[in-house]
């Protein structure tokens, strides 16, 4: 499982899939098949899961696939096997998060993802493209992920690491600008204000005030070049878009990827008034969208790249209760476990109160403007298990710090302070 959790999470980033009629396999679907067999064959003996995760996770599952019914046998009998194979994958998570060596798994992880840029950015080069490294789908999605994982690096490095990260962290910046991916821009900018305010939100306002000036700067000094078009389009997302209407008639819009999500939102607000409990059903918007606006072109006609807003859509004000009950009680729970992390000295204050951002931004990103089908599953499994994943990585981590008076912590060392843990 040290191998294997960041593999299958890899192979989300890899648009390999094969068609079978009833359903789609990919990559993730047979390694969490050897995932749930690894399992199988290893002892529980003193194993002790937390099953909290998989119980909040289980109300939406079902949900989804009572939801999918509605529509029709074959699409609920669909939705029931894409759920079991994440039913299965959230319970070898749980069954292992104790087992794992969360130090090769994270350097599995990091490779893994330099690999992915590095793949990503010579195709596109290769391709004729200098800039604007978007045209792959699935591999776009690294640019957002790779402030997370160096984040944590960064976040625990050592005095003797922590300027050579800084450097990665500040040469990351202009990958992501060059990448013109405006979803990693933005986490970026909010995990930089993070960490030189040290996870207080008021005090991150103005860092996040001066970084958007310094993108203003960006695009004036850079207007002519192509790589400031899609940046521009953060400031106006609505102008940049064309109406329905206006690509009917053959106009084209600056930006297609905002004509369709301004698109989809206003179609998915007029479903959802439709049956606002219940919604119209799983996979319903991309069913109804297809004969609905036949006459719009291919991309106009994608689903709903927004999470929230499909669940909403489709399966009404009770799955989104159920949905945002899992990042809710996910986000709580992770801050619970920090909070007893600090308390007996594994952690400090600055790491803390920084940590859930940088764990948390880029699947909610990921999940609010670019997920969809398996990978937006996978991310929420993921976020789902994200305190038990946390909390048992740090438990395995060597500490340097010092330990608060009268907390009993075993195996720690009494050496100064950890960086970005002075308070």
């Amino acid at each position: 499982m040290t191998y294997l959790l960041p593999i299958s999470l890899l192979t989300l980033f890899t648009a390999l899939k094969i068609g079978t009629g009833i359903v789609v396999l990919r990559p993730f679907d047979a390694v969490v098949v050897l995932m749930a067999l690894a399992v199988a064959v290893t002892p529980l003996s003193g194993l002790r899961p937390r099953p909290f995760g998989l119980f909040v996770l289980l109300p939406f599952f079902v949900w989804h696939v009572l939801s999918a019914l509605t529509l029709g046998a074959g699409n609920g009998i669909r939705e029931a096997l894409q759920i079991t194979l994440m039913t299965g994958f959230a319970a070898t998570i749980m069954l292992s998060v104790e087992r794992i060596d969360y130090r090769i798994a994270g350097r599995v992880m990091i490779a893994g993802l330099a690999f992915v840029l590095a793949y990503n950015i010579i195709w596109h080069v290769s391709h004729g493209y200098g800039v604007g490294w978007k045209h792959l789908n699935n591999p776009k999605a690294v640019f957002g992920y790779l402030p997370m994982a160096l984040g944590c690096l960064l976040l625990f490095a050592a005095p003797a690491q922590r300027r050579l990260y800084w450097l990665l962290w500040a040469g990351l910046l202009v990958i992501i600008v060059l990448s013109t991916e405006r979803k990693a821009l933005i986490i970026y900018l909010i995990l930089t204000a993070m960490f030189l305010a040290r996870g207080r939100v008021l005090a991150a306002l103005p860092v996040v005030g001066l970084g958007v000036m310094g993108l203003v700067v960006i695009i004036n000094l850079f207007a002519a070049q192509d790589f400031t078009r899609q940046l521009r389009t953060l400031f106006n997302p609505i102008e940049a878009g064309a109406s329905a209407a206006l690509v009917a008639r053959g106009v084209t819009p600056e930006s297609l990827s905002n004509a369709q999500r301004t698109f989809s939102f206003n179609v998915a607000n007029s479903y959802f008034r439709e049956s606002p409990v219940i919604g119209i059903g799983t996979n319903g918007y991309f069913e109804r969208v297809q004969k609905q606006y036949s006459y719009l072109p291919a991309y106009m006609r994608l689903g709903i790249h927004n999470e929230f807003l499909r669940v909403a859509t489709e399966n009404g004000i009770v799955g989104l209760v159920l949905y945002a009950a899992i990042l809710i009680f996910s986000w709580v729970r992770l801050r619970r476990c920090l909070r007893h992390l600090r308390s007996v000295g594994r952690i400090t204050k600055a790491q803390e109160y920084v940590m859930p951002f940088v764990l948390f931004t880029a699947p909610f990103m990921y999940l609010a403007f670019d997920a969809s089908g398996t990978p937006s599953f996978a991310v929420l499994t993921i976020v789902t298990f994200m305190p038990d994943l946390a909390f048992a990585a740090l438990r395995q981590r060597p500490v340097k710090m010092a330990v608060p008076s009268g907390a009993r912590q075993e195996g720690v060392r009494r050496v100064g302070a950890e960086p970005l843990a002075a308070e």
